[in-house]
């Protein structure tokens, strides 16, 4: 593929000549311009890949199978120090807000030709949860430093056909897995990509990874991630594969688990350390920040979201100090309505003696919920 820079002014110039009346006209051509091998490289690394074969079946209660395939997402980033990265997380297609993999990819030159370095990220398994599904706007990839990068190995790579591919130029060691060394190749043309990673045991049988003679062949798909922006600044980022047709409305119960990130990584609340989901009735109004409320519009039961709040629609400049929300913050949610119950309508008897009543009984005082109330 190529990069077009186009000199976008095909304009004339007129330069006077010594006569007034007479001028010259230059017209200045279009011009493109070869993309460099790590930008072709990065082009046809982008995307969404899906395996062209199950990666495995796992047997249902019913006694039936369901065939899961392995799933990449891969984006261009920006990581403070570094140039060329991209960021790539691996899922299984039934659950793609939960990766397996998360790393970083970054291109280099070394000795006149290009290779790719992975590294793996030095954080809890929970903190990587402010990275899912970030490929969708790579734009906004936060979290990671270079001082939390580990070099895993390089893959040197060569033009082939259409595309590229290249391999580890020799066994690095590892400890993953019951390998004490591993390998990895991989070839892509920007439709299709294989790859073959293995681990090697001290007696040199694969352990884990592709078979001797056999890859894992992926082809390009649509994301399983959609992001959306609302007119406020709140960023949703949507997984149609958890969407359900039972869409939370006005009067419903809702049971959601989360985590809560700041945007450096750490978490500052978790429905998960305390076992039971954050319970409340949609729509939340003051028991909850004003991004969380608008976050749960169109939510399904089952359904994963994850919320990019801006600190106007979460704790503005004063922040959250009991939460340890810095003032200004932007909050971050990886939400799952876990439960979802709607109240049977009341008979018009009810209906009638209950506005009659008016409101004794109803307590309409302020619920504390740590990470959402506006204390």
């Amino acid at each position: 593929m190529r990069n077009s820079f186009i000199i976008a002014f095909s304009a004339s110039l007129t330069l006077l000549g010594s006569t007034p009346t007479k001028a010259t006209e230059f017209s200045v051509r279009s011009v493109e311009v070869a993309a460099s091998p790590i930008d072709q490289i990065a082009d046809q690394l982008s995307g969404t890949w899906v395996t062209n074969a199950p990666f495995r079946s796992i047997e249902n209660e019913d006694g039936g199978t369901t065939d899961q395939y392995m799933m990449m997402s891969i984006a261009p980033v920006q990581i403070e120090g570094m140039e060329n990265t991209m960021y790539i997380e691996s899922s299984l297609s039934d659950s793609p807000w939960d990766p397996f993999r998360q790393a970083i990819f970054q291109l280099y030159e070394y000795k006149g030709k290009v290779r790719l370095r992975t590294y793996t990220i030095a954080a809890t398994e929970d903190s990587l949860g402010l990275l899912d599904g970030m490929t969708a706007v790579p734009e906004l990839f936060i979290g990671v430093s270079k001082d939390q990068l580990i070099a895993t190995l390089d893959v040197e790579l060569d033009s082939s056909g259409s595309g590229f591919s290249g391999s580890t130029p020799y066994p690095y060691p590892t400890g993953v897995g019951g390998a004490v060394e591993m390998t990895s190749s991989i070839t892509f043309d920007g439709t299709t990509l294989t790859t073959a990673d293995r681990g090697y045991d001290a007696q040199g049988n694969v352990v884990w990874g592709a078979g001797e003679d056999s890859s894992y062949q992926f082809v390009q798909t649509e994301p399983y991630v959609v992001a959306s922006e609302q007119e406020n600044g709140l960023i949703i980022l949507d997984y149609p594969a958890s969407q359900t047709d039972m869409v939370v409305q006005e009067g419903d119960e809702m049971q959601v688990h989360y985590y809560g990130y700041l945007t450096d990584g750490s978490i500052f609340d978790t429905s998960y350390s305390r076992g039971v989901p954050y319970g409340f009735r949609f729509p939340p109004g003051n028991r909850a920040i004003v991004g969380w409320g608008e976050g749960m519009v169109g939510l399904s039961k089952d359904g994963r979201r994850k919320l990019i709040i801006p600190s106007d629609l979460g704790y503005g400049p004063s922040g959250n100090p009991r939460a340890q929300i810095p003032g200004g913050a932007t909050l971050v949610f990886n939400v799952h309505l876990a439960g979802l119950n709607r109240p049977e309508p009341a008979p018009e008897s009810s209906m009638e003696n209950e506005e009659e009543a008016g409101h004794e009984g109803h307590d309409h005082g302020h619920d504390d919920h740590e990470g959402h109330d506006h204390d």
